[in-house]
């Protein structure tokens, strides 16, 4: 896992997560609230977040921002509630609780699991019934939040308090909360804690709700460090000209842009050789 940035420029975003269609769009998670509580559960529309999943992949680097896979080896990739929408119903629509994540890591593993140290966030206050009118369109502006004029840095303030046992990847920085180990005998690389309490409960989370150490990602991450390993051997030989050790670096700088298959293991290996 890296940390991944969050472009907040309205150039390329969904038309209806901006303006006048984000508030419709919250109008209608408003409808479905109070109809939710009169026939429980809340009925979700997959279509209502679709829209966001072109921008997300393309932010990712069209990886799984959980287990960094392409979307094309370990599964196909979709909108994922970062918090779920079945306890966060109020984010439903919030684009920066949306990841791009593969269908392994979000419905096999992850679902409706949110394991938190802290205090779970409360519900906005409603009324008991729908509101209309003047009342109902202060409602809808209360839970808006636009993702082009909003900041990180007001997202940790707001969410905070709840010490989310998972790692958002837009919000922190999974390389100082996790490590790997390569099990030679086994061929396989694992994912392991960083120090500390906070590394202990985000390696613990990633394993047990996004199946990070499960067996296909320890193959797939143990051949990207042969790979890696190959370059490396190539690197130290005395023997070899300065223009291929050029060469070579610049395939370690690649190796470690977000957009290279598990460029969170490449870093954390050029980190160790001191190669980065």
């Amino acid at each position: 896992m890296i940390r991944l940035a969050r472009l907040r420029t309205a150039t390329g975003l969904p038309r209806d997560f901006t303006g006048a269609r984000l508030l419709e769009k919250h109008q209608d998670l408003v409808t479905r609230f109070f109809s939710g509580q009169v026939e429980p559960p809340i009925k979700w529309t997959s279509s209502k977040w679709k829209s966001a999943k072109k921008r997300l992949k393309f932010e990712s680097s069209g990886k799984c921002a959980y287990c960094e896979a392409s979307t094309d080896v370990v599964a196909h990739g979709d909108v994922e509630h970062f918090r779920p929408k079945s306890t966060y119903w109020w984010l439903a629509y919030d684009f920066d609780n949306y990841v791009f994540a593969c269908q392994i890591c979000n419905q096999i593993y992850k679902g409706d699991n949110f394991p938190i140290s802290g205090q779970r966030l409360g519900s906005p206050a409603l009324p008991n019934a729908q509101p209309a009118g003047a009342q109902l369109t202060q409602l809808v502006q209360g839970l808006v939040r636009d993702v082009t004029s909003t900041t990180d840095e007001e997202l940790v303030a707001l969410w905070g308090a709840e010490e989310a046992d998972l790692i958002h990847p837009y919000l922190e920085d999974p390389s100082s909360l996790l490590t790997y180990e390569a099990d030679e005998a086994n061929r396989e690389v694992w994912i392991r804690a960083g120090a500390g309490s906070r590394a202990a409960r985000a390696h613990d989370a990633a394993v047990k709700f996004l199946g990070l150490n499960r067996e296909e990602l320890l193959r797939l991450r143990y051949a990207q460090l042969e790979i890696l390993r190959v370059f490396k051997l190539s690197f130290d030989e005395p023997r070899i000209s300065d223009g291929t050790k050029a060469t070579i670096r610049a395939k370690f700088d690649e190796m470690s842009r977000p957009a290279y298959p598990f460029a969170g293991l490449n870093r954390f290996f050029l980190r160790q050789w001191n190669l980065m």
